[in-house]
């Protein structure tokens, strides 16, 4: 069946169990909130990471993968813990443009993409 609209396009949605986070990509923040409740659990400045300043007021793009919070902000890829935002690594990636950065992650319930542009 050829898809002839946007609306064709199903999303697959997972209730969130006990314990699930969602992650959240804001003007240069990240933030971890429990899925149940909204509730903040950390909040990390990107900008206040060596060598991040870049990142202050620009889009985030976000994804969990297992243990690990990603984000991607003006060509940089950082990985945050998931249990208190502090930073595990981090790849350098701007050479040129606008500092649009995506992410892919590899999923047991499927793939999903996080695109953000200025």
């Amino acid at each position: 069946m050829a898809m002839t609209t946007v609306s064709d396009i199903e999303i697959p949605f997972a209730r969130a169990r006990a314990g699930a986070s969602v992650a959240v990509g804001h003007a240069g923040q990240v933030y971890l909130l429990e899925a149940a409740t909204g509730r903040k659990l950390w909040t990390q400045a990107l900008a206040t990471l060596t060598g991040a300043s870049a990142c202050e007021g620009q889009p985030v793009s976000v994804a969990i993968s297992d243990e690990i919070v990603l984000a991607g902000c003006m060509g940089t890829v950082f990985a945050l813990s998931i249990e208190d935002g502090s930073l595990l690594w981090r790849m350098d990636g701007r050479t040129r443009g606008a500092g649009e950065t995506s992410l892919a992650v590899a999923a047991s319930t499927g793939d999903y993409v996080s695109r953000l542009g200025n």
